[in-house]
């Protein structure tokens, strides 16, 4: 088979699944400019210069805790949704020739994509309303406005990492999914 089959695979799959993807896409994108904002503005030099930076630096660090436990809670939620509803497709696939280990690969790639749209669109628009934030936090507590922009390579690896982990465990979750249940009980599995 050509190498790229499965990518192509994956990719025809997504856009025959928009409807379910979309809802999933756009959350993880939007709790990953979160985590970001989160992240950048626990880092921001401005913020540590202010009276009270301990502080508040500290609970923005837990605050970044309650989002990550919250984002691992809510993908792997949606994450089973989408499972739940795509097991019969899994179940013709394998009915009709394809091996486990190749819908194993189809998955693969599936979640490579679906990460790097999340984790890319999550960064573009954290950093896009990283700078707004910090500046309603600094005037809502009345303080000078820092001037510049700063992109935090911390709060970006953290992000990357945090996300790079979340997909690569519901994929091992998907695959055992998969692995374990036989193309009848993948058929029936919806109702």
């Amino acid at each position: 088979m050509n190498r790229f089959f499965y990518g192509r695979l994956a990719v025809g799959n997504l856009r025959k699944n928009i409807g379910l993807y979309l809802p999933y896409v756009l959350a993880a994108i939007g709790i990953s400019a979160m985590y970001y904002i989160m992240g950048a503005i626990t880092r921001d030099e401005g913020i540590r210069e202010m009276r009270g930076a301990d502080q508040l630096s500290m609970i923005l660090g837990l605050g970044c805790g309650v989002i990550a436990i919250f984002t691992v809670i809510f993908l792997f939620y949606t994450n089973s949704f989408l499972m739940k509803r795509r097991k019969k497709e899994f179940g013709l696939f394998n009915i009709l020739g394809m091996e486990k280990r190749h819908i194993g690969k189809m998955m693969f790639w599936e979640t490579v994509i679906v990460a790097f749209i999340s984790i890319a669109g999550g960064l573009v628009v954290g950093i896009a309303l990283n700078k707004l934030v910090v500046l309603a936090l600094v005037r809502l507590l009345e303080f000078d406005v820092p001037f510049g922009f700063h992109i935090s390579k911390e709060a970006l690896i953290s992000v990357v990492i945090l996300f790079a982990c979340i997909f690569a465990a519901t994929l091992v979750y998907n695959l055992f999914q998969v692995q374990k249940a036989s193309p009848i009980e993948l058929l029936r599995s919806s109702s």
